[in-house]
């Protein structure tokens, strides 16, 4: 031990021998021999907790060395006129069919870029007792009871919720990133191109992917393409009438013609004079005729990457080369994530993603994708993967996890602390799921009978499926560390917010307007 370990230790060791020493009152007289028994074990149980310390910065940083966790890529620098376009196209409802929804409706900086669902609400929505609701369905009043939902099927409203949670928008710049969405259904192939998984009739790669332009930047952008084309989300159907009373020509579209539904919308973005300015500045060096909505696509990942990039977190001051970033509960909690908790399994590398599915038991809430389908089987709906596979998702990112919630991919939890607990002991979770944290909306789609929970069970890999012991103070610390990877630029985003958009439109809230 090194001298001044070992004075440090003597100093505590000396301290403890004048409490022994020092009578008081209601004292009684130690024997020395005794005395000496206890300064042993003093010394001993000193001599260990200083060797094996969890919150030793040192031993962190050797840690994520090991898991290759480095800072993040600095903000790319991007022409304000594109990042000023792409800020109008993500609040406007003009690019949504029935121009009722838009991309921040889902994604709104006053919800963290998430909109605080379980599941998110798209086109046709209307207020039911104090919340957006899907038309064709709606919470009733029991006597006694919370409210119960009417009608959660996909059958019973044109267009219900959508399949799945709304995922945050936070630090999606990074190179590191090269797959989109909870089933990784947009990513970067092998050859370069950027593609999205779509729903078709066959799992023939060539015929469920849908090649992204040569013109889309990231795979941000690939995401960006694709809300638009979705009936429940932003486009609606035909025969539709949007709120300006217009009849919706992009619902007109049959469905699988992507190229069509894109061209219908660039066809309205550029009857709108602000537009055609706001394109010329952000792309200069091409003509309105030649524009594809890859480019808004482009201009709206600009903007997401712009206004929701961070990197003063405790966590990414830490990185960054500041020992003191963390304190000492939020050390513990990091030493458990990368430790015995084993979280860095999955949530790995400078995103704390791996980006790939997983099936961590997450209880099933109502449908998914498929309408001819109960359950969501994740990444099996739009992708070659197999039977094996069903109920995997994709591993989310953590930064500013404690602002994003409800989490996983079905809004299953709705704190942090319980999505903790159940990542660390998930077949129990599965098993003994209360229902009673969700909205009531949601409550009688979670299939909770035994039958699917053991089909949920037989894909979970057979470590998750055994019963691990946590304390309570080692998941508070964990909760903590987690909370680290809160940003304080994030906690306010409204400056992200524009005063109006070029159509004129009333821009879409994720909650009602009065709220």
């Amino acid at each position: 031990m090194p001298f001044g370990g070992f004075r440090d230790l003597l100093t505590e060791s000396c301290s403890f021998g004048i409490i022994l020493n020092s009578p008081t009152k209601h004292s009684m007289k130690v024997p020395m021999k005794e005395k000496i028994t206890l300064f042993l074990v003093l010394i001993s149980s000193l001599c260990i907790s200083r060797a094996a310390d969890p919150a030793s910065v040192e031993a962190l940083r050797e840690i994520l060395a090991e898991h290759d966790v480095k800072p993040l890529d600095p903000k790319p620098e991007v022409s304000p006129d594109k990042i000023k376009l792409g800020q109008a196209l993500f609040f406007d409802p003009l690019i949504g069919g029935n121009q009722d929804v838009s991309c921040a409706t889902c994604h709104h900086p006053l919800k963290s870029t998430t909109d605080g669902r379980s599941r998110s609400v798209g086109t046709r929505a209307y207020v039911n007792m104090g919340r957006r609701m899907p038309e064709g369905l709606r919470l009733v009043e029991v006597e006694g009871r919370d409210p119960v939902m009417m009608g959660f099927n996909m059958n019973s409203a044109a267009h219900p919720f959508t399949p799945r949670n709304a995922p945050d928008a936070f630090n999606r710049g990074d190179s590191e990133w090269h797959t989109m969405f909870w089933d990784s259904r947009a990513f970067k192939r092998e050859d370069g191109r950027f593609v999205v998984n779509q729903m078709r009739l066959t799992k023939t790669p060539g015929y469920y992917q849908v090649v992204m332009p040569e013109e889309i930047e990231n795979v941000l952008a690939a995401q960006a393409m694709m809300p638009v084309t979705s009936d429940a989300e932003m486009r609606g159907t035909k025969g539709e009438t949007g709120i300006t009373g217009a009849h919706n020509e992009v619902g007109a579209v049959l469905k699988m013609n992507e190229e069509e539904i894109w061209a219908k919308l660039m066809v309205r973005l550029l009857a709108i004079d602000e537009y055609r300015e706001m394109f010329q500045a952000a792309y200069p060096d091409k003509k309105l005729e030649d524009l594809h909505f890859a480019h808004a696509a482009n201009a709206i990942a600009a903007f997401e990457i712009d206004a929701f990039t961070f990197h003063d977190s405790p966590f990414d001051r830490f990185l960054a080369g500041d020992d003191t970033a963390l304190n000492e509960q939020e050390l513990r909690g990091a030493h458990l994530f990368y430790g015995k908790a084993n979280c860095a399994s999955c949530h790995t590398g400078k995103l704390l993603t791996d980006q790939k599915p997983h099936n961590i038991g997450v209880v099933p809430i109502g449908p998914g994708p498929q309408a001819s389908e109960d359950y969501d089987f994740g990444v099996t709906h739009r992708s070659d993967f197999g039977l094996e596979d069903r109920f995997a998702f994709r591993t989310p990112p953590l930064r500013n996890v404690e602002l994003t919630g409800p989490y996983m991919h079905n809004g299953a939890y709705t704190t942090l602390e319980g999505a903790v607990r159940h990542q660390l002991n998930p077949a129990q979770e599965l098993e003994n799921y209360d229902t009673s944290q969700l909205e009531p909306e949601f409550r009688g789609a979670v299939h909770t009978d035994k039958e699917v929970i053991k089909m949920v069970k037989k894909t979970m890999p057979e470590e998750l499926k055994l019963p691990k012991h946590y304390s309570d103070q080692e998941v508070e610390d964990l909760v903590v560390f987690l909370k680290s990877l809160t940003s304080p630029s994030s906690r306010d985003l409204s400056s992200a917010i524009p005063e109006s958009v070029p159509s004129g439109l009333e821009m879409v809230l994720p909650f009602p307007q009065d709220d």
